[in-house]
């Protein structure tokens, strides 16, 4: 699959070495992985750090603040791991998100812009929720992981999720959710919730290489390919 001409992603900043290396950085994402664990659904810190990765340079294109957009990143899934089957909602997890930031030590002039990155980074516009992202970290925070869940990582994520929910590949007559499903119900509709110029840019060319996916999926299914 070739990204369309007209979709291609566009440069990203730098980020200099050894930033990952850099405090508090790794603290958090010691705290964060007590948490995080083995998860094997596509939210563990590989996750994370890829967040983190792409965050940090969309911050860096756009004028946010990459330090506080790298620490929610490393910690904006802790509540997956809380309560019961399916975690709860994020808001639900800040408490606990605070006690993980102020061990790691994180300044607590900071803390407060990381808490509202991890509160609003899962409301979508498309169900119907209007949970606004008050700062340019925040909206780098949402842009960064709902492109991780799109293009070919997305796809790979998508398809460990579903096998760990125990859901098959995909039913043709739509009586039992499958892991195609996913990607109109959700994925397919990531694109028109960018915040950010960047995250706009970059999302068009994963938009395309996951749309292609489904059509080559679906024909492949029937034999047609």
């Amino acid at each position: 699959m070739t990204p369309l001409p007209n979709a291609m992603p566009p440069d990203l900043p730098d980020v200099p070495d050894g930033y990952r290396d850099r405090p508090p950085f790794p603290a958090v994402a010691a705290e964060t992985e007590r948490w995080l664990g083995d998860d094997s659904s596509g939210h563990d810190m590989d996750h994370a750090w890829r967040v983190f990765d792409l965050g940090v340079r969309i911050a860096r294109a756009e004028g946010a603040d990459d330090a506080t957009v790298g620490v929610a990143a490393l910690c904006h899934d802790l509540h997956r791991a809380m309560g019961d089957d399916g975690g709860v909602h994020p808001a639900e997890s800040l408490e606990t998100v605070r006690d993980v930031l102020t061990t790691a030590g994180v300044d607590e002039d900071r803390i407060g812009d990381v808490l509202h990155c991890v509160k609003v980074h899962d409301e979508y516009e498309f169900r119907g929720v209007e949970h606004e992202a008050k700062t340019p970290e925040a909206e780098v925070l949402r842009d960064a992981d709902n492109l991780d869940a799109m293009g070919a990582v997305g796809i790979a994520r998508t398809f460990a999720f579903s096998g760990v929910a125990g859901h098959r590949l995909w039913d043709p007559d739509g009586t039992e959710y499958g892991a195609l499903d996913h990607f109109a119900e959700k994925l397919l509709r990531l694109r028109d919730e960018m915040h950010t110029d960047t995250g706009r840019a970059l999302a068009a060319e994963r938009h395309e290489y996951m749309a292609e996916f489904v059509d080559r999926f679906r024909a492949e299914w029937r034999g047609e390919q």
